[in-house]
């Protein structure tokens, strides 16, 4: 059996133009209300476009407070105590200076030389030379040798001649003797380290043969 046609559009209200404009119109301003509050123009929008005995109020969220903070241990309290403390003694220990010790070094010595040993005169083997022959005693064929005690200076002079022995022939014992102490040198004596007066023996030889007589 059909239901009449004009009970069903009675159940429901019918979509008018102004009832389509009237809900257009009410979006529109939620959208401009949503878009006031978040950028912060609600309120100025709200006023221009709602009616003036209608306020809008618009209220910031306010995040929780931070939990307080627990509560502080009591300090406690340290015992007074009425002893004083002794500061330490100031000890100023003057630094010593070093001593000063001055060595006086006692003169050098001079290692004093050692004397020369005792010695007697000797003769310098460059001066001793074979005197001359004489020519008489040469003709007469004599020959022979003749031993003399010289006395010798400390300068190495022969100042004095004696004959010891002669050679038997007073010419060739007096040719001996001149010759000698005009030619002959020694080195002095030494005594003490100090050169000194001397005698020594010395032998003047005459031979035809070495003279090439």
């Amino acid at each position: 059996m059909r239901q009449p046609v004009h009970a069903m559009r009675g159940a429901h209200r019918e979509m008018t133009p102004e009832r389509i404009v009237g809900i257009g119109f009410v979006g529109l301003l939620h959208v401009i209300a949503i878009w006031a509050i978040v950028s912060g123009l609600g309120p100025k929008i709200a006023n221009a476009v709602v009616p003036h005995d209608l306020v809008v109020v618009q209220t910031k969220l306010q995040s929780e407070p931070p939990p307080p903070a627990p509560p502080k241990p009591p300090t406690p309290e340290l015992p007074t105590s009425t002893t004083l403390l002794t500061p330490p003694p100031i000890i100023d220990i003057a630094r010593e200076q070093p001593a000063t010790i001055t060595a006086t070094l006692p003169p050098p010595t001079s290692t004093p030389t050692p004397p020369n040993p005792d010695s007697g005169a000797s003769a310098i083997a460059g001066t001793h030379t074979t005197p001359a022959y004489p020519p008489i005693e040469r003709k007469l064929g004599n020959q022979g040798t003749v031993k003399l005690r010289l006395t010798i200076s400390p300068q190495g002079i022969v100042t004095a001649a004696d004959i010891v022995q002669s050679s038997g022939f007073p010419g060739l014992d007096q040719a001996a003797m001149s010759w000698v102490m005009s030619h002959w040198k020694y080195k002095p004596a030494i005594q003490g380290g100090v050169p000194v007066t001397s005698t020594t023996v010395a032998a003047v030889v005459f031979n035809l043969r070495s003279a090439g007589g």
